[in-house]
């Protein structure tokens, strides 16, 4: 409580200071897009409520002050640190706007619109409109500012730009450069102003621009990471003078307009492909206020939708580009010293980052992490050389990992089993034959070649891990859930990639002989519990925020009430026991596993609890920021709309009774199928799906036997119905398929009861 207060303090400290010069008046309307955050006030504090933008490898946040605006931006591979050294991701620059003489504004608005990835401020002054656009071009590889106004020649601004290592900024033109050297890398930035009417000129170490019509902002920026050679660099720092500079002319000589256009074009192709509907309704109040209405216990399944799409929109952010996964803040901070380094974190928070991928339709982002892997593991030398100082082959990491293969801390290495899963579902879901042949099934193989080397056998005959660690607490001991789920998990899969490819016979045939002497590390305790340890029972007082037990519930496959109730409730005796409460991405886990246990009551209780949980900007609180609670919690609400792990789809497998009604389009499920799904409480469910492959589809559903298959041309599909809960039946590639006559029924798990959870939860939050 103490700890709260002082940041209340804090912040409305600094907003007093920001603010004091000016007086805001008018209450602004919501904006036109529904998909939108929004707020009346300018941001105090970077992470609690300045807005980001991003492209995937370059991103800024956007304060929207009045007086003085300020974007701070980052570039992903602006790291300190070297193969041998671990280094910190680093905050780029700032930037600073200083606009002379307001002291009152009326109708301010800040908001970043979802739909199309441009935040905006606005506001007015003696009946002129100013308005500030802001957004992050992936096709022109650029951040793009623009300040506008009805009328004519009313901007007037001073422009800065600060490096925040050792650069002096340079200047020239209409142009301000920063450029300097870190321990391994070169950076460069260059920020160049367009100005319709009025004139430009420098004064000092800023750009000033009086009585312009519009001023439009071109940032590049980079460096010379390069995630493939042998030095990690790739062009010397005069190369990278010459890129930066004509990335910035590139997008300088095209209109606002044409930028504008072509970076909606280009987002909206990701981001339309998926919508989710709960019978929501457009609120009239700012999100801050929305947020803390819903934490108070005014639900609005609004904002459950908008969180779930600010995931997407965050990975899209965040994930795109080169072969660099998004970090434990995205790409997001402005500190040189951040938490943890703000690392790639091998133990749950870069796998967590991508556990929306496919699920939610952005397939394509997935390379920026399996891409990494093949690359760690198969490229440069740091992965199989741990392995070799372990007495292995094949290879493996520690927890803390930087960007140049460097890996320290502590040894984690059943995460080349998890790296893997990555690899295995990005097939799974796409049925990318050349992606398994040359990229996924040789990095699988190489870490199974670890295992095959590591395994010892225990007193009953079974093959285990020897001397592990759970995550990330706990003694060392054989045979722990943590690594045999996963080793389970990796080995089961690359069984199969090596059937799919028809390759690898022999090698094959030794695999399944090892699996089958496997202790698979589902084992049931004294409670009836999932046990962490293999040789000592759990202490049912322990709430540790890492469910390193559950693997193989989720994110895998061997759990589930579709094949064993038994597990399915030991592993519901350990989730209660483990508790409900904890760090953000804790949270968000704990959705995903409810849901896989199809206790949709439970999942949304901790949706609720998740969204207490967050910043204003509705960024997930570690706490400090970590943005894998963002990403944890947009595929647990998938997971409850659509499941499909087990080779067949689990239409609403735990939708709560807080969603009675809803549509969602765009999901996606293993066997490259796009799902559509209709619902309302009561009455006939209906579900479209496309084949992107020609698989067969299988469905799960209570009484799915009663249902009717048509395919896109109206005939009526013979299905074979392998239970009254599934059926399969052949499909043909890009063909869609509707199932109707489904009897929606919302699922509940016993004793859920949701008010009852979250209010405990609220108490602990206030606690």
């Amino acid at each position: 409580m103490k700890k709260n207060l002082f940041y209340f303090l804090l912040v409305l400290i600094t907003f007093c200071t920001a603010t004091k010069a000016q007086t805001l008046t008018g209450q602004a309307n919501a904006p036109a897009a529904k998909l939108a955050l929004w707020y009346r006030t300018p941001a105090t504090d970077w992470m609690t409520s300045a807005l980001p933008i991003g492209n995937g490898r370059i991103g800024a946040m956007i304060f929207g002050g009045i007086s003085q605006e300020h974007v701070q931006f980052n570039d992903k591979t602006l790291w300190t640190g070297s193969k041998t050294v671990r280094g910190a991701y680093q905050n780029f620059g700032d930037i600073y706007f200083d606009f002379p003489n307001i002291t009152t504004v009326a109708n301010y608005r800040r908001q970043l619109d979802l739909e199309n990835a441009i935040s905006t401020v606005s506001y007015e002054i003696n009946g002129v409109t100013y308005t500030r656009e802001y957004f992050c071009s992936y096709p022109d590889n650029v951040i793009v500012m623009r300040f506008s106004s009805t009328g004519s020649g009313n901007i007037s601004f001073d422009a800065s730009m600060q490096d925040t290592h050792s650069a002096t900024p340079t200047l020239a033109g209409k142009k301000i450069s920063i450029a300097g050297n870190l321990t391994l890398l070169s950076y460069e930035a260059t920020m160049s102003l367009n100005n319709d009417g009025g004139t430009t000129s420098i004064n000092g170490d800023k750009i000033s621009v009086n009585n312009a019509n519009s001023v439009t902002i071109i940032l590049s920026a980079g460096t010379n990471y390069d995630p493939v050679t042998s030095t990690y660099l790739g062009v010397n720092a005069a190369q990278l003078h010459t890129n930066v500079g004509a990335q910035n002319d590139l997008a300088a000589a095209k209109t606002y307009s044409n930028l504008r256009s072509t970076h909606i074009a280009d987002y909206q192709t990701f981001f339309n492909r998926t919508s989710l509907n709960l019978n929501d309704t457009k609120p009239t109040i700012p999100t801050n206020e929305l947020r803390t209405a819903y934490n108070s216990g005014i639900y609005n399944s609004f904002l459950d939708v908008l969180y779930f799409q600010y995931g997407r929109y965050l990975m899209l952010g965040s994930a795109r580009g080169m072969a660099l996964p998004s970090n434990l803040q995205g790409l997001w901070c402005n500190s040189n010293t951040p938490p943890w380094q703000a690392d790639i974190h091998s133990n749950i928070n870069v796998e967590m980052n991508y556990w929306p991928a496919e699920i939610t339709n952005l397939s394509e982002l997935h390379a920026t992490f399996n891409d990494y892997i093949y690359n760690e593991a198969m490229v440069q030398p740091s992965w199989r050389a741990m392995a070799t100082s372990t007495g292995n082959s094949g290879w493996t990491m520690k927890t803390q990992n930087n960007i140049f293969g460097y890996s320290d801390w502590e040894w984690n290495q059943p995460a080349n089993a998890w790296y893997c899963m990555h690899l295995w579902q990005h097939y799974a879901f796409t049925l990318d034959q050349d992606f398994l042949t040359n990229k996924a099934y040789p990095v699988m193989k190489s870490a199974c070649d670890f295992w095959l080397s590591r395994l010892i056998t225990d007193s009953n005959g079974k093959l285990v891990a020897p001397n592990e660690w759970s995550p990330e607490h706990g003694p060392r001991e054989n045979g722990i859930a943590y690594a045999q789920q996963l080793i389970w998990d990796l080995f089961t899969n690359t069984i199969k990639a090596s059937e799919t490819l028809n390759t690898d016979a022999s090698y094959r045939t030794n695999l399944q002989a090892k699996l089958a002497l496997l202790d698979n590390g589902i084992v049931i305790g004294s409670r009836g519990q999932l046990r962490e340890w293999k040789t000592r029972d759990d202490d049912p007082t322990e709430k540790h925020r890492h469910l390193s037990n559950f693997m193989a519930l989720y994110p895998g496959k061997a759990i589930s009430p579709l094949i064993d109730q038994t597990n399915a409730d030991a592993a519901k005796v350990a989730l209660i026991d483990r508790g409900d409460s904890g760090q953000s991405w804790s949270t968000a886990w704990k959705i995903s596993a409810w849901s896989r246990l199809l206790d949709g009551n439970h999942a949304h209780s901790l949706v609720k609890y998740a969204l207490t949980e967050t910043y204003e900007n509705l960024f997930s609180v570690g706490p400090p920021f970590q943005i894998d609670g963002n990403f944890g919690t947009t595929a647990g609400i998938t997971e409850m709309l659509l499941q499909s792990h087990l080779n067949k789809l689990q239409i609403l497998p735990a939708v709560p009774t807080t969603w009675p009604t809803g549509s969602v389009s765009g999901l996606k499920a293993m066997g490259n199928f796009t799902v559509g799904l209709n619902w309302n409480s009561g009455s006939t469910t209906t579900a479209t799906i496309y084949s992107g492959s020609g698989s067969k589809c299988t469905i799960y559903y209570k009484n799915i036997a009663n249902a009717t298959v048509k395919d896109g041309n109206g005939n009526t599909i013979t299905f074979n119905t392998v239970s009254p809960n599934e059926i399969d039946f052949p499909t043909t590639t890009s063909n869609t398929y509707t199932i109707s006559n489904i009897n929606f029924q919302v699922a509940i798990a016993p004793n859920a009861i949701e008010d009852g959870i979250y209010k405990l939860y609220l108490e602990e939050a206030i606690r």
